[in-house]
């Protein structure tokens, strides 16, 4: 499933979702996407922002949040462009750049940004110093 990320109403990228590792919440995004909240930056875990969507959904294709980066990073060179789902907060965070939390927390790792890496990593900039902006996931296929 391709998903498609846009901040105060200007598309920034688009977002693969691994259907086969996580078919429990992309059933929940069908049912429940395209939907808008407000988009926040990780201050404490790096170069992250997430958004919180009112999806409950149990875990899938878990992961460690260190082991995420790790992953990435010798797949890919960079921990950029990862897409993970927490659960217990419900909310969907976006990888912009490489430096990702290196902590044991459990989170889903739903899939990977395809499209719009750089526009995604200015956005992230971006929102370091504005939070709150409006944030629209929707389907795109």
């Amino acid at each position: 499933m391709k998903l498609k990320m846009a901040v105060a109403g200007k598309d920034v990228c688009t977002i693969e979702v691994w259907e086969d590792k996580v078919p429990k919440l992309a059933e929940e995004f069908r049912k429940k996407l395209p939907m808008t909240t407000m988009l926040q930056h990780g201050k404490l875990i790096g170069d992250m922002v997430f958004f919180t969507l009112p999806i409950v959904a149990p875990w899938e294709n878990k992961y460690l949040t260190e082991e995420v980066g790790r992953e990435r990073r010798a797949k890919y060179g960079s921990g950029a462009g990862s897409v993970c789902f927490y659960s217990p907060r419900q909310q969907f965070c976006v990888v912009y750049g490489d430096d990702t939390a290196e902590e044991p927390l459990p989170i889903s790792y739903i899939g990977e940004v395809i499209e719009g890496g750089l526009e995604l990593k200015v956005t992230g900039i971006e929102t370091w110093f504005d939070q709150g902006r409006t944030v629209e996931l929707r389907i795109v296929e």
